[in-house]
């Protein structure tokens, strides 16, 4: 087993590129996995704007790095620097996932195949044949709505804010290019949540609204939530977010964020390692430990 913070001349690195990143759980989640595995390898996150890229991307090969996490505000950003992707960052639009194969510079998005395996494993949810609402359409947001169109949802209808009106547009012209008519209704009105809310029983904020240190805010009003929804929230600090404690009193299912936020990690590990298998249980122990940490 190897030594807490042991860095030998052959270690291999990982890493995630961000602002912020400084508050990040997936440092203590990989590092876990890899001193559960025996690796030689260290996971750092690095406060990297848009404008450092061009001088970042280029270095990272040559400084032994192996793979890479890209979170906001970079996810569409550091397309421009990789030499190809993956079918579903291509169609995403967004990469979270980096790595090098075969002297090529490749990205992926794992965050809608870690959502979609949360919500049937953890979740118990079967998204086939359902009618999802979703709230926003940034990088996260995207990745799911392509996962859930391959895992067989019915329909998927979009609300945001009227500031990301063209975002919402793009991302519901994306998703019909994938498959016809999948996303018919888009709304940046508040007054039409109610509504939405009776036509579809899946419902999911992939916005930051109830990120720390915003605990209190909910992205619509949730007296409109019923029993029969299924409601998951991307956010996982905190973990128990207000729209998912208020999901329950209505005695709605809920799928808390940590669990996209695991298995889109665990997805990462595979393209960084050709296939590895991560130690699952370890990195879902970390996630909770430092979870409750946070939040206690």
């Amino acid at each position: 087993m190897l030594k807490e913070k042991t860095f030998w001349a052959d270690t291999e690195f990982f890493g995630l590129l961000g602002s912020p990143v400084r508050k990040s759980l997936s440092p203590a989640m990989h590092n876990s996995n890899f001193k559960s595995l025996g690796m030689n390898a260290v996971y750092t996150p690095y406060e990297v704007t848009a404008e450092e890229l061009p001088k970042v991307v280029p270095a990272l090969g040559a400084m032994r790095f192996k793979g890479l996490n890209v979170t906001m505000p970079l996810k569409q950003e550091i397309i421009k620097y990789l030499d190809e992707l993956d079918e579903i960052a291509s169609l995403c639009n967004a990469v979270n996932t980096v790595y090098w194969k075969d002297g090529k510079l490749c990205g992926s998005n794992t965050d809608g195949v870690g959502f979609v395996h949360g919500l049937k494993e953890q979740g118990r949810y079967d998204p086939t044949g359902k009618h999802c609402l979703l709230f926003g359409a940034g990088g996260a947001a995207r990745g799911v709505a392509f996962a859930l169109c391959a895992a067989g949802i019915s329909s998927i209808t979009l609300w945001g804010r009227a500031s990301g009106y063209e975002k919402i547009q793009k991302l519901a012209s994306d998703l019909n290019s994938y498959r016809v008519g999948v996303c018919k209704v888009q709304s940046t009105e508040a007054g039409d949540i109610p509504n939405l809310l009776k036509e579809n029983e899946l419902v999911i904020n992939g916005t930051s609204v109830g990120m720390a240190p915003n605990t209190d805010a909910t992205v619509f009003d949730t007296s409109y939530l019923e029993s029969r929804h299924m409601v998951c929230d991307l956010v996982y600090v905190p973990h128990d977010t207000k729209m998912l404690r208020e999901a329950e009193a209505k005695g709605a299912r809920t799928l808390m964020g940590y669990w996209m936020t695991i298995w889109q990690g665990a997805e990462a590990f595979r393209r960084w390692t050709g296939g590895k298998e991560p130690d699952v249980e370890i990195m879902t122990k970390t996630m909770l430990e430092h979870l409750t940490r946070k939040e206690g």
